[in-house]
This record gives C-alpha cells, structure tokens and sequence, in this order.
C-alpha cells in the first residue's frame, strides 16, 4: 500500500521542467485550437440565429398579408352579396345597394 501512494505521488512530482514547458506549450495549442472552434460555433450560432429571425420576419410578415387579403375577400363577397340582392319580382334591392354605398362613404370619411 505504502509503495503504490508513494508511486502515485512520485511521477507527478518528479516531472522535469523542460517536460512540464513542452506539456504547456501543447495546452496552449490546444487552447488556441478550442478557441478556433468556440469562434466558429460562436459564428454558427449567430448565422443561425440571423436565419431564425429572418424566417420568423418572413413569417410574421406572410400571416399579415394573409389577414389583409382574408379581410379584403370577405369585405368583398359581403358587398357583391347586397348587390346582387333581389327582391320578389326579381328587381335589384336598391335599399341594399345604398346600405353599400354609406358603408364605403363611411370608410373614407374615417381614412381622411
């Protein structure tokens, strides 16, 4: 038991200063090599953070167009609906029609 602490402790204290140099300067290349692929994950990182902000921009800006539209058809489709209203004889519902035309007044009197 005695011999195999004693053994233990020996090679690590009897490391020769040239040896403990070359050991330093290997750590030191290794560090510097670490230090390479921090900054290219670091790099990665950061292209691929750019990319999610710009896909989630494209995102954003795609379901923004496509509220519009949605809302641009369904105004649509209500107009074209009251405009196309019939009454019993088959003759246009002009009280209809004027409901259309106030509604779009209205919105250009809010706009201005």
């Amino acid at each position: 038991m005695m011999a195999r602490s004693s053994m233990e402790a020996g090679p690590s204290s009897e490391i020769s200063p040239t040896m403990d140099q070359c050991h330093s300067s290997s750590l030191q290349r290794k560090k510097r090599r670490l230090h390479a692929d921090q900054r290219a994950q670091l790099t990665y990182q950061k292209i691929a953070a750019e990319r999610k902000a710009e896909k989630e921009k494209r995102q954003l800006e795609r379901e923004k167009r496509q509220k519009v539209l949605e809302e641009y058809t369904s105004i649509k489709q209500r107009m074209n609906k009251a405009l196309l209203k019939k009454n019993k004889r088959g003759q246009p519902n002009l009280n209809a029609q004027i409901e259309v035309l106030l509604e779009k007044i209205e919105k250009r009197m809010q706009k201005s």
